[in-house]
């Protein structure tokens, strides 16, 4: 599947903000060109983000549209985003081993806006999986 990994337009952005909502993602701060999104044939399939802080980077709000899930689509998205990062990238989620093979680690140690972001999710977005901090270093 060709697959068109971009920002979104105006229009998709909003479609976007409506499935974050739906996927119960992280809807706090949502700026269009934080995302890259995933086209096939003018459907979106996926999108992920990329938010930019003093420090670091941080991927978040990455999700597939259901009928398109376990086709590579979070895989292509994740890659474009790691591309379009010069700094490291952290990540909070509950699935680690989606991650591990991008070259992402478990860490226990990460700055204070990623610890903002897992108070966040444990008290906002609670699920019964736990939480874990990741990192990908981006070497110079």
């Amino acid at each position: 599947m060709q697959l068109d990994l971009r920002t979104p337009t105006d229009k998709e952005f909003e479609e976007i903000r409506s499935l974050v909502k739906v996927f119960e993602l992280d809807d706090r701060d949502l700026q269009k060109e934080q995302f890259t999104i995933a086209i096939h044939n003018h459907e979106l399939l996926g999108f992920g983000r990329l938010r930019e802080y003093t420090d670091c980077f941080e991927l978040c709000s990455l999700g597939v549209v259901m009928p398109h899930r376990m086709q590579g689509i979070g895989k292509a998205i994740v890659t474009k985003l790691i591309q379009n990062s010069p700094k490291n990238i952290y990540l909070v989620c509950i699935i680690p081993e989606f991650f591990a093979p991008f070259g992402f680690q478990q860490v226990k140690e990460y700055p204070a806006i990623i610890q903002n972001k897992m108070n966040y999710c444990t008290s906002e977005l609670v699920v019964p999986e736990t939480y874990v901090a990741m990192l990908l270093s981006k070497r110079n």
